[in-house]
């Protein structure tokens, strides 16, 4: 295979890639990403928290791993929402399946989150969330599927599969920034 040849799905899976490096699969390219800061896994971790208390049992919450959107891209949304009756514990997650991606932005990742993963996720059908760090605050961009993004800042309600989420966007940032 030479490096001009898009890769596809099952290329991918077949690397031998070790699991400290975030590597997604982008329109057939590899797309390596640097490890994140603990602030973006403490993040990660409280909307984790957030989720399964607003969504419950009926949900499963997964942070960091593959989801298969076709078969030239697999992207690793920091955080992303199924519905328990989709999980498979065996089998990588298909963009169907997947009722929310969020994108936790890091200075790393900046194109590939505000531009790429937003398009792929719309073209995909997936609604998503994007949270930015602005000094000792966070802010969080909605995208839906259709229509124009929305900013939160401070205490948001958000649906998710038609659910209301609560986010408190204040007391995450002062958990994960040390406030």
């Amino acid at each position: 295979m030479h490096a001009s040849e898009p890769l596809t799905t099952k290329d991918f899976f077949a690397l031998d890639v070790d699991d400290k490096f975030k590597v997604e699969l982008l329109g057939g390219a590899l797309a390596l990403s640097p490890s994140p800061k603990p602030w973006h896994g403490d993040v990660g971790l409280e909307l984790r928290d957030a989720l399964k208390t607003a969504l419950g049992p009926a949900f499963r919450i997964y942070l960091d791993l593959d989801v298969e959107v076709d078969e030239e891209t697999v992207v690793r949304p920091d955080v992303f929402v199924m519905r328990s009756q989709s999980h498979d514990p065996d089998n990588v997650a298909k963009a169907p399946e997947v009722l929310l991606a969020i994108e936790i932005m890091s200075p790393g990742s900046r194109t590939n989150d505000r531009q790429v993963k937003p398009a792929l996720y719309r073209d995909a059908g997936i609604p998503s969330w994007r949270i930015e760090r602005s000094g000792q605050r966070l802010l969080l961009i909605e995208i839906p599927v259709l229509g124009k993004d929305v900013l939160h800042l401070g205490q948001a309600t958000l649906k998710v599969a038609g659910v209301d989420v609560a986010v408190d966007l204040d007391t995450i940032a002062r958990y994960a920034l040390g406030e």
